[in-house]
């Protein structure tokens, strides 16, 4: 879906996100891996809701959002705080002084972008990790693997022998034997 918008002063800039237009006129951000952004303009509100996990890294991650929004003064600091969903966070997005001059979901919009574009390293770095990780694991190298006959065999393994006793119970007949 497109979202068209148009600005009277318009600002050469095309930004391309994931997002969907809600029934309410809600615009909904979900390219971000840990958090759906939730702009707001009837509201004048930004919104952070985690996708599925909930715990530090993903408050983390909204306080980050926030306080990015807040130093490219979009979103007022000071009324930031958990929203009425569970694990969220949400904050008022400034009135323009001059209205004609920005439009403030416009800037908000742009704003979260340029976030967005700030985490995608990070993500990036942590996805590849883990896929190197996995390969690591699932194909290793020569150096790191073993074919399963240069492993040497011992004649005897383990605590468990063929006899059975009182003194084998207590693990005492191993000290016996060599």
């Amino acid at each position: 879906m497109t979202i068209n918008v148009t600005v009277e002063n318009p600002i050469d800039a095309r930004i391309r996100l994931k997002a969907r237009k809600t029934l309410d006129g809600n615009i909904l951000i979900l390219d971000h891996p840990e958090i759906d952004i939730v702009l707001s303009p009837k509201k004048n509100k930004v919104l952070a809701v985690s996708k599925s996990q909930y715990g530090d890294h993903v408050y983390a991650t909204q306080s980050r959002l926030f306080d990015y929004l807040g130093k490219k003064g979009v979103v007022d600091p000071g009324t930031v705080r958990g929203g009425n969903i569970f694990g969220s966070l949400e904050g008022t997005i400034l009135e323009s002084i001059d209205p004609e001059a920005a439009d403030p979901v416009q800037m908000t919009l742009y704003s979260v972008v340029g976030f967005l574009i700030e985490e995608k390293p990070h993500y990036a770095a942590a996805r590849d990790y883990e896929k190197s990780f996995e390969e690591e694991l699932l194909d290793p190298d020569d150096a790191d693997s073993t074919e399963l006959g240069e492993v040497p065999h011992k004649p005897r393994k383990g605590t468990m022998t063929q006899y059975a006793g009182i003194n084998t119970a207590y693990g005492l007949y191993g000290m016996y034997q060599e």
